[in-house]
């Protein structure tokens, strides 16, 4: 069974969700809550939960700080937020976790879901993490560095470096630049929702690709890459594939 430590400097807010988990999340045994962030560490380590819900925004520290004061971090992390694009998506782009405030029931159910498929990548959590301060420090979410989980670890890269992205089933093949491949356990669908944003077009069910990787669109309805590789469109994407694809070449030439 599971144990959870909410930890928000709102009292209602940190009742809420405890409510929500006793009722609603059978599989998390015990539940505590911190209302100030000064006692966070110590509740940590007197109660040793396996799951943390962490508040980003608090007075005297914020929910990174907190994690700073942990030196063996033997929980998971979801991080709980006001909506702040910004943030947010560092935080997703460092394949942590998160709920929105206020919280919905079944993005609870999921999240702890998740975190209980997933108990033995603990020891991917500090470089994430460094990831999260690393893209929050950039004035520029473009210049973010995304988490790649696989079976061997979490990677990094930048948007920039991957070409395309093809579906494998449940995982995902990534292409990057110099010739180099990496199988992802995530969904191509997921990684359409992260990248989008970050000049990303979906082309076809099993194929995303990078715009400004692109050469042109042939004849026959195929994307052609700048390393020569063809990439299928499907009929009813072929439209909206172009206009995305004018788009980004205008925006680069006004650039």
């Amino acid at each position: 069974m599971i144990k959870a430590l909410i930890i928000d400097d709102e009292q209602r807010a940190s009742d809420i969700l405890q409510l929500m988990i006793e009722r609603f999340v059978p599989t998390v045994e015990r539940v505590w809550c911190c209302n100030d962030a000064r006692q966070a560490a110590s509740m940590i380590h007197e109660h040793k939960p396996d799951l943390l819900f962490l508040d980003i925004r608090m007075p005297y520290f914020d929910g990174f700080e907190v994690l700073g004061q942990i030196r063996d971090k033997q929980f998971k992390v979801i991080f709980t937020t006001a909506f702040h694009e910004y943030t947010l998506q560092a935080i997703r782009f460092s394949a942590f976790d998160y709920l929105l405030k206020p919280v919905d029931v079944q993005e609870l159910i999921n999240a702890v879901e998740r975190f209980a498929s997933s108990r033995d990548e603990l020891s991917f959590q500090p470089e994430q993490l460094r990831n999260i301060l690393r893209n929050l420090q950039s004035n520029d979410p473009h210049q973010f560095r995304l988490a790649v989980p696989s079976k061997e670890g979490v990677h990094f890269f930048r948007p920039t470096e991957m070409i395309r992205l093809e579906a494998m089933g449940a995982y995902t093949q990534i292409h990057l630049e110099g010739n180099k491949h990496f199988l992802a356990s995530k969904s191509l669908g997921e990684y359409e929702d992260l990248l989008s944003d970050h000049g990303f077009v979906r082309t076809h069910k099993s194929h995303l690709i990078n715009a400004i990787h692109v050469s042109f669109l042939d004849h026959d309805g195929y994307v052609v890459l700048r390393d020569g590789t063809r990439v299928e469109v499907s009929r009813r994407r072929k439209e909206e594939v172009s206009q995305l694809l004018r788009a980004g070449n205008e925006h680069r030439n006004r650039r």
